[in-house]
This record gives structure tokens, sequence and C-alpha cells, in this order.
């Protein structure tokens, strides 16, 4: 990955990391490396395409939107000023849509198990997956998740007991 507000650079990085790869024997796919802008959308040059802003790097979504001046990100330092942006990195959409399967994997393995044991097999699941996004603008995602596992569960539950009433 490298990152830098001008296109020569990259360019050359990129370059660079195929002559360094190439004495081992290694190359660069052609369709692997993408270019894209964290902020605007990006025209490529030949073509009507443009690709979308930001990029997923190991289940992770970074962007960048445009903000107003009270909530833009600063340059740091001491004559820092304002960006006109803020850097937001989220959940990918892969990394949801895997954690869901995985979750629901584990439930219909264990449609017949006590509920102790789907605990047991949920809880490292959850705890893992919160964890590792723990760092990151995360809280529609955990929000949406719940909400999702408690559809699963409630599922599971009118399955193991039926649609009986409590005695």
């Amino acid at each position: 990955m490298v990152l830098n507000p001008e296109l020569e650079v990259i360019n050359k990085a990129k370059k660079a990391i195929e002559t360094w790869l190439a004495p081992v024997g290694l190359e660069l796919k052609p369709e692997k490396p993408r270019i894209c802008h964290t902020l605007n959308p990006l025209r490529i040059e030949g073509s009507e395409l443009t690709v979308n802003p930001g990029f997923d790097f190991l289940g992770f979504n970074i962007r960048q939107y445009t903000k107003g001046k009270h909530h833009s990100g600063r340059s740091g330092g001491i004559a820092s000023k304002l960006l006109g942006f803020t850097t937001l990195i989220k959940p990918s959409k892969k990394a949801i849509k895997a954690h869901h399967a995985a979750l629901k994997k584990v439930v219909k393995a264990l449609k017949t198990a006590p509920q102790s044991g789907l605990i047991v097999k949920l809880n490292p699941i959850i705890k893992g997956w919160a964890n590792y996004y723990s760092g990151v603008a995360a809280k529609e995602t955990f929000s949406s998740e719940d909400n999702i596992l408690w559809q699963k569960l409630r599922a599971w539950s009118v399955y193991r007991r039926g649609r009986k009433q409590k005695a």
C-alpha cells in the first residue's frame, strides 16, 4: 500500500516495487494494483469509467469525506490548518458479509444444541470480531450486527422451543 497525494509519486513507487521484486522472480499482477483517490472519484484516462473513492485493506474500508469547518480534520503541528475533509476507517462490506456468514454457519450447525453450547461457540467469534474493529468508526456496524444476531438467535429460539407460551 502506497499513500501519497501526488499521482506521479505513486507511479514511481509502483515502478520501484516492480524493480525490487524482479531479482527474486516475483512480479505485480497488472490487474491487482489499484490506484484510487480517498476523497474524490477518479476518472480513468481513455475511458468513461470512474473509480469510487476509498479502498479496502485488511478488512477495513479507508475513505475521506468532505466536511465543513467545524467537523473538518486538521493538518497538525503548531500552525495547523483545516483540511476540509475527515478520514473515516470502517469495517469493509466484504468483512461484514463474511462475519454474517460465520454467525449463520454456527447457528445453523447448532440448531439442536443447548443454549450454553451455542453461547460457547458464538462468544469467541463475536469478541474477536468486535476487538478487531474496536479502534475504528464502527458504531453503526456494531449496532446493525447486534440487530442481525438478535434476529438469528430469535429464530433459533423459536425453532428450539416452538411458538409455545411460557407456562
